[in-house]
């Protein structure tokens, strides 16, 4: 058996359940999981885990993010994986937090990769003393800016609610829009057709493809 020690974060107890029974299957040992921020504490705290798999969104309450820092505080050593069904991790959060050094993204579809998680984990043991590494999978040359109007185009906003919420002007939002539109190779056949593209690319990104019709 691998001797690094993993402790599992997922609140939803199906990916949960599958995660750790892959992670066994390439022989890691799983010495404790957990589906809230509170019992990841006390459980990393008692089986003191080289990494910790965390997921990025964890519900009501505490992040994925929140939650590794207070880990890291306790277990200045432990690695840091975190799952996300976000391409871009800042759909979930606009302004990401600074992370814990030795931070790496992993998107979940990519778990069912037995060869690409153990090399991800194996990188997150380590190197928890050197810099973030964002997958290349993940990072995007999206700005936040961006990032913010693609989240409120996709929740149904029109440009002038999406420019009051920014405190820009609807102008801005229309040169957004059409930068995003380029981005993405969207012909302009029509804003409104243009808009549902550009809405499901957000969910696309989300791992959600079948939000919109």
């Amino acid at each position: 058996m691998n001797q690094i020690k993993i402790i599992v974060i997922e609140d939803d107890d199906f990916t949960r359940f599958t995660l750790v029974a892959t992670l066994k299957t390439n022989n890691f040992n799983v010495v404790a999981e957990a589906n809230n921020a509170g019992l990841a504490i006390s459980r990393a705290i008692e089986h003191r885990p080289d990494v910790a798999l965390i997921d990025l969104d964890l519900g009501k309450g505490p992040t994925g993010i929140d939650l590794s820092i207070v880990l890291r505080k306790n277990l200045p050593n432990i690695g840091i994986v975190f799952l996300t069904s976000y391409k871009d991790p800042r759909l979930l959060r606009t302004s990401l937090p600074e992370l814990p050094k030795g931070s790496i993204f992993l998107v979940k579809q990519e778990t069912n990769n037995p060869d690409y998680l153990t090399k991800r984990i194996l990188e997150a043991a380590n190197q928890n003393n050197q810099n973030t590494n964002i997958d290349p999978q993940i990072e995007s040359d999206f700005t936040d800016s961006q990032i913010e109007t693609l989240k409120l185009l996709a929740e149904g906003l029109s440009n002038s609610e999406i420019a009051k919420k920014r405190f820009v002007t609807e102008k801005a939002v229309e040169v957004t829009i059409a930068r995003l539109a380029k981005k993405f190779d969207i012909p302009y056949d029509s804003a409104s057709n243009q808009r549902v593209v550009l809405a499901k690319k957000v969910f696309s990104m989300m791992g959600k493809n079948n939000e919109i019709k």
